[in-house]
């Protein structure tokens, strides 16, 4: 039998995973529009490598012609050599060219969800009982609608872990506390990537909202995963990555406590504050401040 609190429910979730998605791709394009000119990068790169032996000393910004003979100004690290400086344009060409990659295929991935988001709530029936329970289960695994944690007792949960979003505007969370870690874990996505401080150290579970994250998202997630670990005053903390999917709860283990099947990648990193503050969601922060 459906119930209107179950209506009510699905109804809510589905407008919240539709507010999370715009807001993603609104995020995702401005991401793109403030990315350097990546041709440009790499033009500066090739005419500084021409040049180079034309150019003598060192100096903060040099001024040489572009393929159409037009004046290009380049600035220069004053302390490296000038195929120094040109490596290091190179360098940026390639890391924001990868970027940019990223960022286009989320972007894609998120304007294909919304398109499915929004015919879903178009053609939802709140008269189908097997409709209405379908989605809402559809609902909890994508964490728009939060229950109970498994083996929950009467202890309310959390309103929601700490967010963050990556340089590849990629959301991850992080719980806050064993119950939450439980309920993170246990409703995420089986696709989504996973995280927790190795070497049996104590922290919070960590889930990164996609399913082929970059090695730029999966290296600050493990940043904020050690960050968040008892592991924050060590120099480098392992971190171990795996899929929701490998994760289990075994019956009766204590809150925070699962196992994992198939393989584990370790990441090492260094805890740090600085980007852990960079990447937090400001909204969160106001919403629930640490």
């Amino acid at each position: 039998m459906t119930t209107t609190t179950d209506v009510d429910l699905v109804q809510t979730g589905l407008a919240h995973l539709i507010h999370h998605t715009r807001k993603q791709i609104e995020s995702l394009t401005k991401a793109l529009d403030h990315l350097p000119d990546v041709s440009e990068l790499q033009l500066k790169g090739t005419l500084l490598k021409t040049y180079a032996s034309q150019i003598e000393g060192h100096h903060h910004f040099v001024e040489l012609p572009d393929y159409q003979g037009h004046p290009l100004s380049i600035k220069l690290d004053i302390k490296k050599s000038i195929i120094e400086n040109a490596e290091d344009y190179f360098h940026r060409y390639h890391k924001s060219k990868r970027g940019q990659a990223t960022i286009q295929q989320n972007l894609a991935m998120a304007k294909t969800e919304l398109h499915q988001q929004l015919a879903t709530q178009a053609a939802f029936d709140p008269e189908n009982p097997e409709a209405v329970a379908t989605l809402k289960q559809s609902l909890i695994a994508a964490g728009a609608i939060h229950t109970h944690v498994l083996h929950s007792s009467k202890a309310p949960i959390p309103a929601h872990p700490r967010r963050f979003y990556t340089h590849d505007h990629v959301l991850v969370e992080v719980g806050k506390n064993s119950r939450q870690n439980d309920h993170l874990t246990l409703t995420a996505r089986k696709d989504y990537y996973w995280m927790h401080a190795g070497g049996e150290i104590p922290g919070s579970h960590v889930v990164i909202h996609s399913n082929h994250p970059s090695e730029q998202t999966l290296q600050e997630a493990a940043v904020l995963t050690a960050y968040y670990s008892k592991g924050r005053q060590m120099n480098r903390v392992p971190v171990d990555v795996l899929t929701v999917g490998q994760m289990r709860k075994p019956k009766g283990a204590k809150a925070g406590l699962v196992t994992f099947s198939g393989p584990a990648r370790t990441i090492t990193v260094v805890p740090d504050a600085t980007l852990a503050a960079e990447l937090r969601d400001q909204e969160d922060i106001h919403h629930d401040a640490d």
